[in-house]
């Protein structure tokens, strides 16, 4: 069993999150500048609906590194489907 409360394994979660992320803003942005999202809606829905529970089940085992990525992944799978159905959802 390794223990999760090392500085080290913590940096490894942190670096985890922020490359996980670091993938997210810059297609949030482009969404927000384009009004165009480039994703299926379908995964969109699928991706902001397991980021959500996710995001719950982190809160509930009180895990802050995956309650802040989760928190934020769901968060901007929340502006991209937004987006998409307000400017992409009426052309299809």
């Amino acid at each position: 069993m390794v223990d999760v409360s090392t500085p080290e394994i913590g940096f490894i979660g942190v670096l985890g999150a922020i490359l996980l992320l670091s993938a997210w803003v810059p297609q949030t942005l482009r969404t927000i500048r384009t009004r165009r999202t480039g994703m299926e809606p379908k995964f969109i829905a699928i991706y902001f609906s397991g980021s959500l529970l996710l995001t719950i089940y982190s809160y509930l085992i009180a895990d802050m590194v995956f309650l802040v990525l989760n928190a934020a992944s769901t968060a901007m799978a929340a502006v991209n489907a937004d987006y998409y159905w307000r400017f992409e959802g009426h052309r299809r």
